[in-house]
Order: C-alpha cells, then sequence, then structure tokens
C-alpha cells in the first residue's frame, strides 16, 4: 500500500504477522498487513474483529511482539522489526481523547475500537492531520472507517478465483477405476498401475489430498520424460537377518516401499525386531498407506522418509531440507489402529499445491517466499518458497533424526541431495525409507490396548470442558472416511481436466463432472 502522492512519508508497515498461542499450534490474528501514510493523510484500517484491531494497535504501541514484520517512520532510516517499545515520533491515543501537547508528532495512531455506541468523534484525527501528521486510525466500525481518506482492510484475503464447478466428487470405486486408466494408458501394468491407484486413493480417502490423485499428472509427466521408469523391479542387495536393504532402481516409489513393508513386518512377526533399508526410490505416497502390512503380522511400525529440499530451517528463508515424513503404525486389536503421520515441514507440500489447484490462498504459517517473508500465495512454493519446519529447533531436531535414519543409514543420501521430482521430471528421485518393526511378544507382550486407552484418557482428561471431537491421531482420517463413503471424493476440476477424464469414465457422486449426468 503506498501513500499519498506528492506527501512525504509519515509510516510504512509491512508484511506485519501478530499470532497467539503455543509455536506449531498459533491462531494468527493479523496476516501480513501492509500499509502506509503519508503526512497529513487520515488512513482507517479496518478489522472485521476486535481482536485482531487491539493487537495491531498493542503493536504500534510498542505492548506487543510481532511475529513478523518491519515498521519505518519517516522516510529515512532502514525499517526495523516491530518489537515490543513504540516506535519515536508515534503516539497512540483513543477515539475522542485530546492529542498529546507539544510539536506535531510524524504519526498519531487513533485507537477507534472502544467508542462508545455510535460513530466516534474524530475531529482530534482531522485537526492531526491538519497539523501535519500522518494518521492511523484503527476501527472496527465501517461508518468511522468511511471519514478517513483512504481504508486498508484487514485481514481480508483477496477473493480466490471461482470456477463454474470447483470440484467433482467420485466414489472411491470410480477413482481407483480412473486411476489405474490414466496409468495403463501410460503404459503401466495393470498390476502395478493397481497398487499405485490404491496408495493415492486411500489418501483421499482419508482427507490427505496432499498425496492423493491430484499427484497423478506429475507422476504420468515423470513416467514420460524417465524420472520413472515404470518396468523397474526392486532388487535385495541383502535379505537375510534382521536388517535388509532394498534398491528400488528408480521406478514407482510404491512398488520398492509395498515390498518392503511387507518383507519387514513379516520378519519382526518372526524375530521379534526387524528394519529394511529402501534407496534409489521416488516418491512413495502417504506412508501410512502401508500400515496394513504392520496390523495383520501385529507388530509395531516406523516408517521415515527423506525427500527433495522444500523446507526452511528456523528463520531461514530458502527451502535446503527435504519435507520428510515419520509414520508410526501401532496394532490395537479389534479396534482401529493408532496411525501417527506427519512431514517435518508446518504442512506437507502437497497441501500447499492442492490449494493452489483449488485457487484458494494458504495460512501465513505455512509458507516464506523467496525473500523469507510469510505469504499466503501457495503458487509462491513453486517459485522458490519454502515450508518453515514444524516447531522451531525442535522440529529441526526431527528432521536431523529423520535424515540420519532414513537418508544416511538407509540410502546413503541427505535430502540437500535428494533430486526434486517437480524441478527434474527426467530423473529419480534418489530418495530414501526406512522401514521398522518390533512385535510386543518381543518385549513380553505388554498390554497395548489397556495402555493406549489410559494414554488416550489422560489426553482427554486435560480439557475442563470437554474433550474436542478430534484431539488423538487417526480421529480426523476416521471422520474422513466416513465423509469419504457418504459423500464422494473431491477432486478438483484442474486435475479431472489435466487427466481428461470424463463423466463415461468417472461418475461423480453426488455431483456431477461438468457434461455428464448424476
Amino acid at each position: 500500500m503506498t501513500e499519498a502522492a506528492g506527501r512525504p512519508p509519515a509510516l510504512r508497515v509491512a508484511d506485519l504477522i501478530v499470532a497467539e498461542g503455543p509455536e506449531g499450534a498459533e491462531r494468527i490474528l493479523i496476516a501480513g498487513l501492509t500499509a502506509g501514510v503519508a503526512a497529513g493523510e487520515i488512513v482507517a484500517v479496518h478489522a472485521d474483529d476486535r481482536e485482531a484491531a487491539d493487537a495491531l494497535v498493542q503493536v504500534l504501541d510498542g505492548r506487543r511482539r510481532a511475529q513478523y514484520g518491519a515498521m519505518t517512520v519517516g522516510g529515512g532510516g532502514r525499517p526495523r522489526r516491530v518489537a515490543p517499545a513504540r516506535p519515536a515520533g508515534v503516539s497512540v491515543v483513543r477515539a475522542g481523547q485530546p492529542l498529546p501537547g507539544g510539536d506535531p508528532r510524524p504519526v498519531v495512531v487513533v485507537d477507534a475500537t472502544r467508542s462508545a455506541a455510535g460513530t466516534p468523534d474524530t475531529a482530534p484525527a482531522q485537526a492531526a492531520a491538519r497539523g501535519g501528521s500522518g494518521v492511523l486510525l484503527v476501527t472496527t466500525d465501517p461508518e468511522t472507517a468511511a471519514t478517513a481518506d483512504r481504508v486498508v482492510h484487514l485481514n481480508r484475503p483477496p477473493k480466490p478465483p471461482v470456477p463454474q464447478e470447483p470440484e467433482a466428487r467420485f466414489s472411491v470405486g470410480a477413482l481407483t477405476d480412473a486411476a489405474v486408466g490414466s496409468l495403463v494408458a501410460a503404459g503401466v501394468g495393470a498390476e502395478r498401475a493397481a497398487l499405485v491407484a490404491r496408495v493415492l486413493v486411500d489418501a483421499d480417502v482419508r482427507g490427505h489430498f496432499s498425496h492423493g490423485v491430484g499427484l497423478l499428472p506429475m507422476y504420468l509427466d515423470r513416467l514420460a520424460q524417465g524420472g520413472i521408469d515404470a518396468a523397474a523391479e526392486p532388487g535385495w542387495n541383502s535379505e537375510d537377518g534382521p536388517v535388509a536393504v532394498l534398491d528400488a532402481r528408480g521406478g514407482f516409489g510404491q512398488v520398492a516401499a509395498e515390498l518392503a513393508a511387507a518383507h519387514c513386518a513379516r520378519q519382526a512377526a518372526e524375530t521379534g525386531l526387524a528394519a529394511v533399508a529402501v534407496r534409489g526410490n521416488n516418491h512413495i505416497g502417504m506412508l501410512a498407506a502401508y500400515r496394513d502390512h504392520f496390523v495383520r503380522h501385529g507388530v509395531v511400525g516406523l516408517v521415515l522418509n527423506v525427500s527433495g529440499p522444500s523446507v526452511a530451517a528456523p528463520g531461514a528463508g530458502r527451502p535446503t531440507l527435504g519435507n520428510d515424513a515419520v509414520c508410526m503404525v501401532v496394532p490395537r486389536g479389534e479396534q482401529r489402529p493408532l496411525v501417527v503421520d506427519f512431514a517435518t515441514g508446518t504442512v506437507a507440500s502437497g497441501k500447499i499445491r492442492h490449494a493452489a489447484h483449488r485457487g484458494e490462498p494458504v495460512p501465513a504459517t505455512w509458507l516464506v517466499d523467496r525473500q523469507g517473508r510469510p505469504t499466503t500465495d501457495p503458487e509462491e512454493l513453486d517459485r522458490g518458497g519454502a515450508v518453515p519446519v514444524f516447531g522451531g529447533h525442535k522440529g529441526l531436531g526431527v528432521a536431523v533424526i529423520t535424515e540420519v535414519l532414513a537418508g544416511i543409514l538407509a540410502g546413503h543420501i541427505v535430502s540437500p541431495l535428494v533430486h526434486k521430482q517437480r524441478a527434474e521430471p527426467d530423473r529419480a528421485m534418489d530418495c530414501s525409507q526406512l522401514f521398522l518393526a518390533l512385535s510386543p511378544s518381543a518385549f513380553g507382550n505388554p498390554p497395548v490396548d489397556e495402555l493406549l486407552t489410559v494414554l488416550s484418557n489422560a489426553v482427554a482428561a486435560g480439557y475442563p470442558e470437554g474433550a474436542p471431537r478430534v484431539h488423538l491421531p487417526e480421529q480426523q482420517e476416521e471422520l474422513a472416511e466416513a465423509a469419504a463413503r457418504d459423500d464422494g471424493i473431491p477432486v478438483p476440476l484442474a486435475v479431472v481436466e489435466r487427466l481428461g477424464w470424463t463423466a463415461d469414465r468417472t461418475p461423480a457422486v453426488p455431483r456431477a463432472v461438468p457434461g455428464g449426468s448424476r
């Protein structure tokens, strides 16, 4: 936001982000405010909610620290990070209160959020502007905002483009058949195509669209350019004993991963402990997709994966580390297994690309641009942006553990050396995974189900008003599976169109694909 033409600048605020709550679970109050006010000008910052407006006043008054942003008072000097200290030359008053005496301040911030009913008296603000001050009028009232020379809206994101039909919905069977058909048409064998399609659709069913059929256009492009060898057969470098090593040979990642998970779970059931290293691999999809092998054999599974650089370390602005992933599977008798599956970035990169498919902005905490500034534009990811690592330096520690186990030990590689699958579609990623399994019988058959129930109850007991519906891993996925059965699986039309699917091949449930019937 520029200042009024022909007037000297009084105040510039750039990329201001204010949040509250614990790191990694913050609630954004101000999502990237950029505004400027010139000398003699009144600019209203109109907030839709009082909390955001209060947060802005507190930051400008030096009573609150912003998570990100810079401020410049006057035309000279370098921008300074917004910190708990009111900048020199700034006065903060409430609407209707007299202005401070003495020489006019370059900037007057008028807090119009706590006035009595009706439009507050903005005469002092007008007087300050006539005296040459730049006036920032912070308000939640549209009538008050209308008295200013210009209005800046706080936290009002740009409207995303709205296609005529934003998505199509498919039954699980129809979506699987369509994915298999696209793979077979590209020269993939039927059995292999069915495996890849199952892993992709399973992610969609569980609500993790970042790892679902939205990846299929990229897979087909990599097939065409040589990054995935559809005919590659994984080969065992070593297979005997508790540790096995599997060379994926640049084929579909799901093929080697399925073989590794099956071997690892079966071996652990027999010997108590097993590890399978997979190297020379491509993208394997959602790690939880291989959970059934561990459940079937009654062993606890741990899967770790390293991928190409897309994550920035705490405070860094450039992606240098992989958005590595960790997954644990714990069988629970007749109940659903406990599955914990997460990436070491604040969010999986695919979730950002899924938002881009849908033309939607992303939260400012998900992504930084090439200058390291928080952004809500999902397209910035493929322009050189980065996903921040989750949990600050502790999250970086989890990433380093994953790099050592799944990268250095399992694959003789680390994520900075992995080829990015989108940037280098003609090359195998050469990523790696480590599959671990432990049999409860080797540990004296502890009462896993009973102790997990105690653990679950302990988590729920921490909520005085009662635990929310989703408070443990796997509960969100259970809800997503029910929604997929009842309402079908949403697929962005951008993906449907790129794959050339039609209503005849992919009947929508319950809504029709454009041009088709219900």
